[in-house]
């Protein structure tokens, strides 16, 4: 069961940032796996304990969250699934270290609720997707996959 420790929606974005340093996001889950090829362990704990400023999203990265919301339409276009974006940082009540911001939510016909994970990459990348979901992106929603239960309206900030 999560929580909400944040609204996003109107959050600066050096607040967000603040924000993220209080735990282990889902884009952090890969770096704490070892697996992450942009990031270390040693670097991730020295921005979440404050010894290093917060870096700079890198192009791929900034580039992936303006799309964001192109990529949820267009989801929604051809699959006729409805994606909503919860403007929310959400914390697990069980393991408070655990942080999410989910790309979207939706709710999938014989399935259920599922996370809705928007990526991005150059057609260089095709390779990395042909088999499976990158390794990376699996600890990203391994790790948010627990905090999807929400319990509403609780706000802890």
């Amino acid at each position: 069961m999560a929580v909400v420790l944040a609204l996003t929606e109107t959050m600066s974005y050096e607040d967000w940032l603040e924000h993220r340093r209080l735990g282990i996001g889902g884009s952090d889950a890969s770096v704490v796996c070892g697996i992450n090829k942009y990031k270390s362990p040693v670097e991730l704990w020295m921005d979440k304990t404050g010894q290093i400023p917060p870096q700079e999203a890198g192009e791929a990265a900034y580039w992936g969250t303006q799309l964001e919301s192109i990529v949820r339409a267009e989801f929604t276009k051809r699959t006729g699934i409805e994606v909503t974006k919860p403007d929310v940082i959400l914390q697990s009540e069980e393991h408070p270290f655990m942080l999410a911001n989910l790309d979207g939510v939706c709710e999938v016909p014989d399935v259920g609720t599922c996370i809705f994970e928007a990526k991005t990459a150059s057609a260089y990348k095709v390779g990395q997707w042909e088999d499976s979901i990158p390794d990376k992106y699996m600890c990203q929603v391994q790790h948010t996959w627990p905090l999807l239960a929400i319990r509403e309206p609780t706000l802890l900030c």
